[in-house]
């Protein structure tokens, strides 16, 4: 085999481990990118539901405090019949 047609060889097969490790680079870093991007949703949706309990339970014990020093409201009868009516 002569010399000029091993260097092409070489060539190509070299061009195609470039090709090859230059595709695999860049899906490994758009699943990364992914990824992360996905833990970092999850970790929001996560804080912000521990967010809202916090504030669900807060406005419990506010309410639970109030009616404790005020007892309880009274709801006139007017008032109940739009709330029934809602």
């Amino acid at each position: 085999m002569p010399l000029e047609t091993k260097l092409m060889l070489f060539c190509l097969i070299a061009l195609a481990v470039g090709l090859v490790f230059g595709v695999l680079k860049v899906t490994g870093a758009w699943y990364e990118h992914h990824v992360s991007r996905h833990d970092l949703i999850a970790e929001s949706k996560r804080r912000r539901n521990e967010y809202r309990r916090a504030l669900a339970e807060r406005d419990r014990e506010l309410r639970e405090l109030e009616e404790a020093e005020h007892g309880p409201i009274p709801i006139e009868e007017d008032e109940t019949e739009l709330a029934q009516a809602a």
